[in-house]
């Protein structure tokens, strides 16, 4: 009980603390800053409670305690009560990315060890203290770098991909705990640096990237539906040489979605509305899947995957001709794409015979979802 009392305790302590500071604050993103401070600053306190091997009242009240000051510390040194969009991006992406990158590091070190005994209390230190580091490198180079807000959603976006490409690779061949750590390491830093020459190739908007990694994670997850499907056919055990398939599906989202998306330059509102239309989709897709009522897995990842890119071209495509429309400049783009979206089709397909229908003479076999052009 006593446990209990001094965790609600410190959690309202925290939150009193927050409220008056952030009750004064006009600034919405500056708020956010200080919330996702106070949030990573409970997971350095519970990897304080790991490494010291806290217990009792001590365990629940270090996560608290760093809570409250993380989430101070940005209030007491910024007098402004200011930070830059790129700031925030990149300090939230370097604390998250930093605990992957110093587990990775230690694992590298240590192998097969680095995990075992007491060894685990110094790659979770390790793991800590780089994204403590990262962090703290992420708002600098906010501050310091007049990179776009684009540019730094690529390299966000490659932060993350590289290193999820980097680890099923050597997952699929490799059976050294060493190579895993150093696959993301490498893999990380390949990322960035793919970022980098992509934005060169076309100065992409972060409502672009927010678009971009729709496609990719619409793309993953077909990626691993197709594994599942696999597993199933085949009447075999999950290889770890699947993990190249969502691996590659997230790579080719990517890039197609660069492709499709380029010179369009979304807004990151028309980036956000196209999540929510392709998560719209997807949602519909799975509807339409459970009412077929299928003993296979194919159609609830097949149809989920189809109506959700049919919805995330529909979505693309009209802000491509809203934005070639309010543009004035005389070498503005107009899309030559035509796009139609039939989910009811998906109903008539499962009721319709092996053999198909006839309709006036000719035979009418299974109709399309969704069906596009492009004009030359």
């Amino acid at each position: 009980m006593k446990i209990i009392i001094r965790f609600i305790s410190g959690i309202s302590l925290v939150l009193l603390i927050f409220s008056q500071s952030a009750s004064a604050q006009d600034d919405i993103l500056f708020r956010k800053y200080v919330v996702s401070s106070g949030i990573n600053g409970f997971y350095y306190g519970f990897a304080i409670d790991l490494i010291t091997s806290a217990s009792g009242g001590a365990a629940a009240g270090i996560p608290v305690l760093s809570a409250g000051v993380s989430a101070l510390i940005p209030l007491m040194s910024n007098s402004a009560r200011t930070i830059s969009e790129n700031s925030y991006v990149l300090s939230g992406h370097g604390k998250a990315v930093g605990w992957a990158h110093g587990a990775a590091l230690a694992t590298l070190i240590g192998g097969e060890d680095a995990w075992t005994g007491n060894n685990y209390k110094l790659s979770v230190a390790l793991g800590a203290a780089t994204s403590i580091g990262l962090g703290i490198l992420g708002k600098n180079l906010g501050k310091t770098t007049n990179w776009s807000d684009g540019q730094v959603a690529l390299y966000r976006h490659y932060g993350w991909v590289g290193p999820f490409t980097g680890i099923s690779l050597m997952a699929a061949f490799s059976d050294s705990p060493r190579a895993y750590g150093a696959s993301v390491l490498v893999f990380g830093a390949g990322g960035y640096l793919l970022a980098d020459r992509i934005y060169k190739w076309n100065e992409f908007t972060r409502g672009d990237v927010r678009a971009t990694q729709v496609l990719s994670i619409l793309n993953g997850g077909l990626g691993f539906g197709i594994v599942m499907s696999l597993t199933e056919n085949a009447n075999r055990d999950f290889k770890r040489t699947d993990l190249l398939v969502p691996a590659i599906g997230v790579l080719s989202g990517s890039m197609l979605s660069h492709l499709w998306l380029k010179d369009i330059k979304l807004s990151p509102k028309q980036g956000l509305m196209t999540a929510y239309a392709t998560s719209g989709g997807a949602v519909l897709g799975l509807g339409i899947a459970l009412i077929t009522e299928s003993d296979k897995i194919a159609p609830y990842y097949i149809i989920p995957y189809l109506t959700g890119l049919g919805a995330y071209a529909y979505a693309v495509e009209t802000f491509r001709k809203n934005n070639g429309t309010q543009s004035f400049t005389p070498g503005a783009k107009k899309s030559n794409w035509d796009f139609s979206f039939m989910p009811q089709n998906a109903i008539l397909n499962s009721k319709m015979p092996s053999k198909g229908y006839m309709v006036n003479g000719r035979l009418v076999g299974m109709q399309p979802l969704f069906a596009a052009s492009l004009t030359f």
